[in-house]
Formats: C-alpha cells, structure tokens, sequence
C-alpha cells in the first residue's frame, strides 16, 4: 500500500493505492480526496524511485521516472496505468494488470501528475507536474 500525500502547492490531498495480488498480476485499488477541482482527469504512474522526497525545482524529484522491468517506451512501462478520474476531487479507481506482482512493487513510488496522459509523449505522456506522491510498502 501507498499512503498518498499532496505536493507543496497541493497538500490537501491524501488517499491511498493498494496492490493485491491476482491472476499472476495485480490489482491496483486507488482511493483518493482532494485532487484539483480544475482538472477531472489525472495521470498515474509507478515510479523507479524509493522515494517522495522533493527538491526545490521539483516536487517529488527522488521519485524517479516510469518503473521499467523491461525497457519500453511509453504507455508500454511496467508503471503506466490508466487515467485517474476524479468527481469533485474523489477519485476510486481499480484495475488488473499483469506486468507486475505486488512484491515486484514494493519500495517502489505511485505518483498523480496533473494532467491526463497523452499516451503519445516520450518518456512519460506529457502528464504535467507530480501533485502526489506515495511510497509502496510491504
């Protein structure tokens, strides 16, 4: 589980992602409050990195880019996933997929950017800046 976090220009939000495992893959079960009114679909991701730790430039920086297990291009990464949709700033959101187990995940960081992937845009979709930030624990 990912217990999620807003960034500095968003520290309002705050939900989780859960992975559990099934049918040799996993489901991702997203529960999330508080995202930006302005927009009604998100980007989310799984990211290399270990953690959400920010820099000055960039909220979420030490969260890496998209998790490979293979090299891809994008929406082909091991950490891509479908669009988050959000209904007055709650979003629910699940879905199966088998590129990963939920152990593989683990350590790993769930990221919301502001914007939709464009699922066209190297490396990662053109999805805008990092709004949340949560560490996949065991």
């Amino acid at each position: 589980m990912a217990m999620m976090h807003g960034s500095p220009q968003h520290p309002e939000i705050h939900g989780t992602v859960s992975f559990y495992r099934a049918c040799g893959g996993s489901l991702v079960v997203a529960e999330l409050y508080q995202l930006p009114s302005a927009h009604d679909i998100f980007a989310m991701h799984i990211h290399s990195g270990a953690s959400c730790t920010e820099t000055a430039q960039d909220a979420f920086a030490d969260a890496g880019g998209h998790w490979e297990l293979q090299p891809a291009e994008h929406p082909q990464h091991t950490g891509d996933l479908p669009a988050l949709l959000s209904n007055d700033g709650y979003a629910w959101f699940a879905v199966y997929t088998n590129r990963f187990s939920p152990a593989q995940a683990v350590g790993k960081t769930v990221i919301i950017h502001a914007d939709p992937d464009d699922y066209r845009t190297q490396p990662a979709g053109n999805a805008g800046a990092r709004i949340a930030c949560g560490t996949i624990l065991a």
